[in-house]
């Protein structure tokens, strides 16, 4: 009888076993498709701003006024950051970096648009500085221009 109790002791102790094991590696599993989707959702979003950057400064205007050529030169080194930013990223992070920097570059053209007289260009999302609480509710939603949700 005492055998008994010690082979039952024993196979729920290698079941308990073998569903832990299993559970954490689902977990893990889990774990890492979030991260790739993540990384994958912000690498198309940052392509697509830089992209929009792109083509915003192929139409961007001309005026001998100091203030738009300055807004205009610093767009055209944002873009180049942004571009050489996505050219080296491999992390959800860098990814994140180029697109804020598109973004920045797409606010400096609307300075200058502005002080042209121009109708403002894409704004981009608000608030591009998101705090940390919101950062964290909104950070595996896409946004885009190519989604239409900016």
């Amino acid at each position: 009888m005492e055998t008994a109790i010690y082979v039952a002791l024993a196979s729920f102790g290698a079941v308990v076993g073998i569903v832990v094991i299993f559970a954490t590696v689902l977990g893990l599993l889990s774990w890492r498709d979030s991260r790739k989707r993540r990384r994958n959702r912000a690498k198309a979003d940052a392509e697509a701003w830089c992209q929009l950057l792109t083509n915003q400064l192929a139409i961007a205007p001309v005026s001998k006024d100091s203030k738009v050529n300055e807004a205009t030169k610093r767009a055209e080194q944002l873009h180049t950051l942004s571009t050489e930013q996505m050219a080296k990223a491999k992390k959800l992070k860098h990814f994140m970096r180029a697109r804020a920097l598109a973004l920045a570059g797409l606010h400096n053209l609307n300075v200058a648009r502005r002080e042209v007289g121009q109708e403002l260009g894409p704004e981009g999302p608000m608030p591009i500085n998101p705090s940390k609480k919101s950062a964290r509710i909104a950070r595996d939603i896409p946004t885009g221009p190519s989604l239409g949700t900016w």
